[in-house]
């Protein structure tokens, strides 16, 4: 399993080789995801520590609970793509 670095790299990559019309939407999101897991618990993005710990529905829940209100689809597609790219 890759680490949250690896992981955030391989997403960032492969989001920015797609032509889609406003990438910073998504890239937005995967910044203000990190912020807010960093803030609750900086040591979950060590190494591949949240993804051993949380499955995707409940990092997903996480977030949620931490943001306060429901998530977007670019926060979605984010931790959709995290979990996607943690484990190639």
């Amino acid at each position: 399993m890759k680490s949250w670095k690896q992981t955030k790299k391989a997403y960032i990559k492969d989001h920015l080789a797609k032509p889609l019309k406003s990438p910073a939407i998504r890239l937005n999101a995967l910044n203000n995801i990190e912020e807010a897991v960093g803030q609750y618990n900086y040591k979950l993005l060590d190494e591949d520590i949240v993804f051993r710990k949380y499955s995707k529905e409940d990092f997903m829940d996480l977030y949620m609970n931490l943001k306060g209100k429901p998530l977007n689809g670019a926060e979605k597609s984010v931790i959709n793509g995290l979990f996607k790219f943690c484990i190639r």
